[in-house]
């Protein structure tokens, strides 16, 4: 859905509602002097959670004098990620006009910064709203798949156990990208597998991960905590994507890789602790997704 930004009211009204008012330093009074003045209804436009899946977002523009049609040129600085029209046109009769910006190429996460003018030729510019400044980023809409099962072969696994763990599982709305909630969250089990010394500080919230074009491999971001530590403070145990690692281990990431049929995950993370060394990609982790199997079955 197209977010469009407006304001309470138009010039008009914000002029009548000075003059009822005591302020002081008043700008002075909007008297049009040709059909075609127009301004933008906000000076500054912060839009930082734009769903993922948008492809436009609209821009109001507003003018006092509606009798005839016209034709306003704008200029554009925002990257050329995005496309701004090089005009806008209000019909006969309208008081305002949208402007369809398009942020389909738009990357997810960054924040892009940018204007847009009016052609001085259209606007008055004593009172007028002729640039408008926007900060804009998108942002993935997570939902909630439901409950599935983690397998962690070297932080969660125990003697005695498999630990499997029930973990949420989140998709982003329009992506084939998961986040897989608190995998890390018993501490209990953490303690069995190693022992509380072991514990740290550090455990990530999620694991995000995605499934790459080729749609059997995964990647995620350079790595995740497990919530261990190998020998005191400092030493966490990190699960790396091989190539974040070292160039040398890119090939292991092909390792991980999803399964639809069987509805799991396999990743083969490299465990590795910065400055001292690693087990390698031996210890590898499932996602069962809501649906899948038991893991304490398929494993």
């Amino acid at each position: 859905m197209k977010n469009i930004f407006k304001i309470a009211s138009g010039i008009a009204l914000s002029l009548i509602l000075f003059s009822s008012c005591n302020v002081e330093n008043l700008k002075e009074t909007y008297t049009p002097v040709e059909v075609s003045e127009v301004s933008f209804t906000q000076a500054n436009i912060n839009a930082t959670s734009i769903p993922a899946a948008q492809t436009s977002i609209d821009i109001v523009l507003s003018r006092n004098t509606p009798e005839n049609a016209v034709t306003v040129n704008i200029t554009s600085t925002l990257p050329s990620s995005i496309t701004a029209p090089a005009s806008v046109s209000f019909a006969a009769g309208e008081t305002t006009a949208i402007l369809s910006i398009n942020v389909s190429k738009m990357p997810v996460g960054a924040q892009i910064k940018g204007s847009l003018s009016i052609d001085e030729s259209f606007a008055n510019k004593n009172v007028a709203i002729m640039t408008t400044s926007l900060t804009l980023a998108k942002a993935y809409t997570w939902v909630s798949l439901g409950m599935g099962q983690w397998f962690d072969n070297l932080a969660l696994m125990s003697a005695s156990s498999y630990g499997i763990q029930p973990v949420e599982v989140l998709k982003a709305e329009g992506f084939e990208r998961y986040r897989i909630m608190n995998p890390y969250a018993n501490t209990n089990q953490l303690i069995a597998s190693w022992s509380e010394a072991n514990i740290g500080t550090n455990r990530s919230a999620y694991i995000e991960f995605w499934v790459l074009p080729n749609d059997l491999n995964v990647s995620w971001g350079t790595f995740w905590y497990c919530g261990l530590i190998y020998d005191g403070a400092g030493t966490d145990i990190k699960a790396y994507l091989p190539s974040s690692l070292s160039a040398t281990y890119a090939a292991d990431d092909a390792k991980s890789q999803i399964d639809r049929t069987d509805k799991v995950v396999w990743f083969y993370p490299y465990w590795y602790i910065d400055g001292i060394g690693g087990f390698g990609t031996k210890y590898p982790c499932v996602l069962s997704f809501p649906g899948g199997p038991n893991l304490e079955d398929y494993l």
